[in-house]
């Protein structure tokens, strides 16, 4: 971070805007790495982003609308085309020369849209992660979403920690595990970071039973996994195996976007291999990851309000911080290749 940059957030990164069946017939306005963004979709199922700030008035355009494909502002009329162009204004028979708001680059990819708020010609370059699965024959998949009043790195660092898991989450943890071992090993490419840790054979808790239709006299292997797969998201898998050597894995992924340099929206996909389209299973990990959620923000809230980001990555580390420090060296890494250019400019001007 720098004196003119307070956030830590890299802008050329895809990061989650909302999910598909957030934005179906009226504009949708959200705050977006510190920007107001507005979504719509246009008749013909076009999804598009814009600078949420009418052109004439900065009247926030979620205060529209849509009209065919094109969106009319709630306060002077003035529409404007798919690409921003301001194409009509009724109290003038002329519109003004490049009228205009900005817009995003945005992809679809259900159950997410995606948005590109940095540098718009690098974002042909580069996609968002795939996440298959969700929507792959064989897995089962639920969606719910919440914001956290924390850092976005706050939040990454604390799915990749899990040490705390069997003091924040001890009653969903076997109790025969007293803590949670270190990482078997831990993976660093240019832009991920993965770690696995293979637990001690244990008896089901109670979400597992009741989930997998397990027997609650014996004893299963389990492995954990984590992975930073960019700034945007967050993947943890839990994997148990049978007697029969039948694996079950349950998975998180936390789409992170942050709202500002102290909030974050999550969204988040819970999905399984086993028990397919079992609407109690569902409801079973649904309440059992309602709860994990809560814990976790109640910890990140009162982190972030005591202290902040800056007190939090100052601290002691452990052992199992190291995949959360690997992944905050990416982050730096991005926003130093973000930076470089301006700073080079400032140089010259006599700025720095």
């Amino acid at each position: 971070m720098s004196a003119d940059r307070p956030d830590n957030y890299p802008r050329n990164c895809w990061f989650v805007a909302a999910t598909s069946s957030e934005v179906v017939t009226a504009p949708l306005g959200r705050r977006l790495l510190g920007e107001d963004v507005v979504l719509w979709r246009s008749a013909g199922g076009r999804l598009i982003a814009f600078e949420n700030r009418c052109a004439h008035r900065a009247f926030p355009l979620s205060h529209s609308v849509i009209d065919g494909e094109h969106l009319i502002c709630g306060y002077h009329g003035c529409t404007y085309d798919s690409d921003g162009a301001c194409t009509h204004i009724p109290s003038q028979e002329r519109v003004p020369s490049g009228m205009r708001v900005r817009t995003f680059p945005i992809l679809e990819d259900p159950p997410f849209v995606w948005i590109w708020m940095g540098s718009p010609g690098a974002a042909a370059l580069s996609s968002p992660p795939h996440v298959p699965w969700i929507r792959e024959p064989g897995w089962t998949s639920f969606y719910s979403a919440w914001d956290v009043a924390a850092n976005y790195l706050m939040v990454h660092e604390h799915y990749l920690d899990f040490s705390y898991a069997t003091i924040l989450h001890g009653a969903d943890i076997p109790e025969a595990i007293r803590s949670m071992p270190a990482f078997s090993e831990v993976e660093v490419s240019e832009t991920t970071v993965s770690y696995t840790r293979v637990l001690p054979p244990a008896r089901p808790t109670d979400w597992e039973a009741d989930a997998g239709g397990l027997d609650r006299t014996v004893e299963y292997r389990r492995q954990e996994m984590g992975t930073f797969a960019s700034p945007a998201l967050h993947l943890h898998q839990w994997d148990l195996e049978t007697p029969a050597a039948e694996v079950l894995t349950t998975t998180r992924l936390h789409a992170l976007t942050p709202e500002s340099e102290t909030s974050t929206h999550v969204f988040m996909a819970g999905s399984r291999n086993y028990a397919p389209g079992s609407a109690v299973v569902t409801e079973v990990l649904r309440s059992f990851l309602d709860g994990v959620a809560g814990r976790d923000v109640a910890v990140l809230e009162a982190v972030s309000a005591h202290s902040g980001y800056q007190r939090w990555q100052t601290g002691a580390e452990f052992q199992a911080d190291v995949a959360a420090l690997h992944a905050r060296r990416i982050v730096r890494v991005m926003l130093s290749n973000e930076a470089g250019p301006a700073r080079i400019r400032g140089r010259r001007a006599g700025k720095d």
